[in-house]
C-alpha cells in the first residue's frame, strides 16, 4: 500500500478513536499501519521516531475483542467550547 494511503489510514482510525472509543478492531488496524509506516524507506528520521512513539503508545491499549464503537458526546465538538 503506498505511504499516502497509510497514511491517510492512520488519520483516519485515529480520529475515528477519539471521536467513538478505541475498539479491538481499530487498535489492530491502527498498529498494523503505523508499524508498516514506521519501517518505510527514507522515512524522515524525525517522523519515523514519532511515529515509534506513537506506534508505543497503541501497543499499551488493550481493547476486549468484541468490544463496539459508542455514540457518545466528546469533550469537544462542533460548535461546542468546554473551558
Amino acid at each position: 500500500m503506498p505511504l499516502e494511503l497509510r497514511l491517510a489510514a492512520v488519520i483516519h482510525l485515529l480520529s475515528s478513536s477519539a471521536l467513538r472509543g478505541a475498539t479491538f478492531h481499530k487498535t489492530e488496524a491502527l498498529r498494523a499501519h503505523l508499524r508498516c509506516v514506521a519501517d518505510e524507506d527514507g522515512l524522515n528520521p524525525y517522523l519515523r521516531s514519532t511515529l515509534q512513539e506513537v506506534l508505543g503508545g497503541w501497543e499499551a491499549v488493550h481493547c476486549h475483542p468484541a468490544s463496539v464503537p459508542v455514540d457518545c458526546y466528546p469533550l469537544a465538538a462542533p460548535g461546542c467550547q468546554t473551558h
